[in-house]
């Protein structure tokens, strides 16, 4: 990705607080789409293909995500300084979705791709190796597209707006994998082969919502690099300190990641605990329908709050009263899955409210520390709160599958009451617990859009801002 200078007449000429038109959001939000095809896949199934499928050790498993995730964690700041710093004709982010797309999607497939003729040190070595690299690749897909819409405008409502169609796409994904995952794996065979087939499937399906992405998405926002303060990578960190509103979305984002172990446990619980596989498909379809709808409500709701962190807070809250109430469901009757599904479409509304107003708060915090700190460095904040929700998902995730080996998990088998239990308290009132914790960090939100408009209007004063 070579260095070039974008000239400064046609970059005057564009409005930088532009409010972009219905066809442009939709453009961005096929990024999300297309980027479950691989996040969703490998969020919701990943850890039983390994376990169940290709017959690894749950604790191996957990050690294997653990390493996993923790390298994810470690190489996103990494990848959203150099993309800071990069200056292409395409703009700073957009050339890395571009070019980065099509490893990631091969590397998808690669991911649920085992033969069990070989040894389960071979199969332990291969899901390592392709789910490491899997990980810095969507790394470098994701983080980069979470940043665009710093570069796409500076209307905070604008950016609230792109969030939220964007995450409709994601749900709209995450539809699509609910319903027709395990649905397409029994079509294709079963098994191994099924799992595999199903990846080459949902991959293909994703390029055609990439293109459309790269080819729609412009960034517009222009950084005057002779007033941005020039620092190291590792010196970017300093602009953390007193960053209250990066560090109340990485609390969030941490918390968020941790939910992930919880839910890891809901494929289990419908497997074991209800007795039937397909509770989990149904639930999970109607979740992330209502995630849709949730998502797709914070282009309007955000325009009725004062601080979007309010709307972050009530997210969690519906998130928490939901899932803490299916801890007691008596899951095996029909009355019980009943309220059951209205639970999880509870849960459902509240994510997609949730994700749909926090990835539209991310972008404010770019002005924010460019005004406190006197760098512009949006990929490197995108990154650091991304790499605290791989942080709690490699904890939690990697918790869970270590937590059911211990208790005396058997793949495949009847279960003693007490893995039963922890599949249940997992699923449920564990997220229910840690969805308190975040509802407070984004109650306690300040960046509201009057001190942002604020910052802005001096950003301007200072010529930092156009």
């Amino acid at each position: 990705m070579s260095t070039q200078t974008t000239a400064t007449s046609s970059a005057a000429a564009v409005n930088e607080y532009t409010k972009l038109n219905i066809p442009r959001k939709i453009g961005y939000a096929c990024g999300d789409f297309a980027c479950n095809m691989s996040w969703t896949l490998v969020g919701s199934y990943l850890v039983f293909f390994l376990t169940d499928i290709a017959l690894i050790n749950a604790t191996t498993v957990g050690l294997l995500i653990f390493i996993s995730k923790f390298w994810d964690a470690v190489n996103d700041p990494i990848v959203g300084s150099l993309a800071d710093h990069t200056r292409t004709r395409w703009g700073r982010y957009r050339p890395w979705v571009m070019f980065s797309f099509i490893p990631m999607l091969i590397f998808n497939v690669l991911t649920f791709t085992t033969n069990l003729e070989w040894s389960e040190t071979a199969r332990t070595w291969w899901g390592l190796g392709m789910y490491f690299i899997l990980v810095l690749v969507y790394t470098m897909v994701n983080v980069t597209y979470s940043a665009m819409p710093a570069m796409m405008t500076r209307d905070t409502e604008t950016r609230s707006a792109l969030s939220s169609y964007r995450m409709t796409g994601a749900f709209l994904a995450m539809t699509v994998l609910s319903y027709a995952t395990l649905r397409v794996v029994n079509a294709m065979g079963g098994g191994a082969t099924g799992y595999r087939n199903a990846a080459i499937v949902f991959s293909l399906l994703a390029v055609p919502f990439f293109i459309i992405t790269v080819a729609s998405s412009k960034e517009v926002v222009t950084i005057d690099d002779t007033k941005t303060e020039k620092v190291s990578f590792i010196k970017q960190f300093k602009v953390l300190k007193g960053n209250w509103p990066v560090i109340q979305l990485a609390i969030a984002y941490l918390g968020w990641g941790i939910i992930q172990g919880g839910m890891t446990f809901r494929l289990y619980f419908c497997t074991y605990n209800a007795g039937d596989e397909l509770l989990y498909a149904n639930t999970q379809t109607l979740w992330s329908v209502m995630g849709m709808v949730g998502a797709f409500s914070v282009s309007y709701l955000v325009t009725r709050v004062k601080n979007k962190g309010t709307l972050g807070g009530v997210s969690f809250t519906l998130i928490a009263i939901c899932s803490i109430i299916s801890q007691f469901l008596p899951i095996t009757t029909s009355g019980g899955q009943i309220i059951y599904y209205v639970m999880m479409g509870g849960v459902g509304l509240g994510s997609g409210m949730m994700l749909g107003n926090v990835f539209g708060m991310m972008p404010d915090t770019a002005e924010y520390t460019y005004h406190k700190c006197g760098v512009y460095c949006a990929g490197f904040l995108s990154t650091f709160i991304n790499f605290m929700l791989k942080v709690g998902q490699a904890v939690s995730i990697a918790g869970a599958a270590a937590l059911l080996d211990a208790l005396g998990y058997v793949a495949g088998a009847q279960q003693n009451a007490t893995v039963l239990f922890a599949m249940n308290f997992g699923s449920h009132m564990f997220i229910g617990l840690c969805s308190i914790v975040c509802a407070i960090a984004l109650f306690a939100y300040k960046l509201d859009k009057a001190t942002y408009d604020k910052i802005v209007a001096d950003l301007r004063e200072r010529g930092m801002a156009n």
